[in-house]
């Protein structure tokens, strides 16, 4: 084993990847991955499907850091030219790798289709790597390792390269680098600003050690809190009483534990405690049922909800008075409470949460601009409301609302983090 200096590069290879029409969420992955065994990366490039471009970024690369990783390019089509151009880098000629051909006669069997001789080239590497089998896919991944640096190329395909990351990249990593022990703790806040959560926080990371960073990660009216360590060694573990104080100068605005959406820790807490709800949903259009019921076990409690853009489907499946419609408007403190009392009745749930507003970018008025939302929620023996003015675009201001009402269900149920 050796010692790395526990910086990376990526490079992602692709026209596609430059023109927009494929947006690069691989470099995201491999970022979190690799920063979760203390290989940070230190920089990222995007080039075409060019061999002197690829030829040019590697040697550049290598340069600076003794990991690159490479993405895409690795197609059985003539603009994908990542293997032979990496034949050229590291010298060598191509080999036959028979183990990647049964695979392909498998995967194609299955399928019902023809192997072809276009689709054989997929088995066909550069002498100078190591394959690193794909189970998932036809383009197995490729570990060359050379004077201490080690070149990483993988197709592009996102599901590809989560299952190579996670079983050949980061074992292989593990065995062949010295690496630090890297420890993470998360929680996360709702409804108050990063600005305010740092102001409430300076005397804590002022205390924080060298080994220990906290980074503020927002979202929509959430932030996530991320303290982490890298040690030597177990010994050098400090991270859970640190994390102990983090949670007492905080506890108050802390929603949950870990990095997880709010909408799950509140699902889990739904099925757990066996509690029906449902949404009526005007400005949201299902979104916020729609985050709760991704969790596996929420149909145990959740019979439906009602998307109610129009008042007439208000006042007609919701019971809502068309007075209230009236006098009020759809979007009113009113009209929200009772869209929540009427959708919970509909349903006979415990629990039951209403959205109204204007979330844009059109029908905003002065006396109700976009960004307006009114959200209430509703059980047996209380039903509030509380009006929002967001901020943001269209999907903003729905993404908002959706963590609002989540944040307002905690405080009527008082569920723990």
């Amino acid at each position: 084993m050796y010692f790395c200096t526990m910086e990376a590069e990526i490079i992602t290879i692709g026209d596609e990847l430059l023109i927009g029409q494929t947006v690069d969420t691989n470099s995201a992955y491999l970022g979190q991955k690799l920063g979760s065994i203390g290989i940070s990366i230190s920089r990222k490039t995007a080039i075409s499907d060019n061999e002197s471009a690829i030829l040019t970024a590697i040697a550049e690369s290598q340069s600076r850091c003794n990991l690159l990783i490479i993405t895409g390019g690795l197609g059985p089509t003539k603009d994908d030219i990542t293997k032979k151009t990496l034949c050229t880098y590291f010298n060598c000629g191509i080999r036959r790798d028979n183990s990647v051909v049964e695979h392909l006669e498998k995967i194609f069997a299955q399928r019902g289709r023809q192997l072809l001789d276009t689709n054989l080239v997929q088995a066909d590497l550069p002498q100078a790597c190591e394959t690193l089998h794909n189970e998932v896919g036809t383009a197995p991944g490729m570990w060359f390792h050379e004077k201490n640096q080690i070149v990483i190329s993988l197709p592009g395909v996102p599901v590809e390269v989560y299952h190579l990351i996670e079983e050949r990249v980061i074992p292989k990593l593990k065995s062949t680098l010295e690496l630090p022990i890297v420890e993470h703790r998360t929680l996360v806040t709702l409804q108050k600003a990063e600005s305010l959560l740092s102001r409430d926080l300076e005397k804590f990371e002022k205390s924080l050690p060298p080994a220990l960073s906290l980074a503020y990660l927002p979202n929509f009216n959430m932030v996530k809190l991320r303290l982490s360590q890298k040690a030597n060694s177990k010994q050098e573990l400090i991270i859970d009483s640190y994390f102990d104080k983090l949670l007492s100068e905080i506890r108050d605005d802390v929603f949950c534990l870990g990095d997880k959406d709010p909408a799950t820790h509140l699902a889990e807490f739904l099925i757990r405690e066996n509690i029906s709800f449902t949404t009526a949903e005007s400005c949201t259009g299902g979104f916020v049922a729609n985050r709760i019921m991704q969790t596996p076990g929420i149909s145990s409690v959740f019979p439906g909800s009602i998307v109610c853009y129009a008042n007439d489907v208000k006042i007609s499946e919701l019971g809502v008075d068309p007075q209230i419609i009236e006098n009020h408007g759809a979007v009113s403190e009113p009209c929200a409470l009772a869209m929540a009392k009427g959708v919970r009745a509909k349903f006979n749930t415990q629990l039951s949460i209403a959205t109204t507003g204007v979330a844009g970018p059109n029908g905003g008025t002065e006396e109700k601009p976009v960004g307006l939302v009114f959200i209430a929620v509703s059980t047996d023996t209380q039903t509030i409301c509380k009006k929002f003015r967001l901020f943001g675009n269209r999907e903003q201001i729905i993404q908002r609302s959706s963590n609002a009402a989540i944040w307002m269900v905690k405080q009527v149920l008082s569920i723990p983090v």
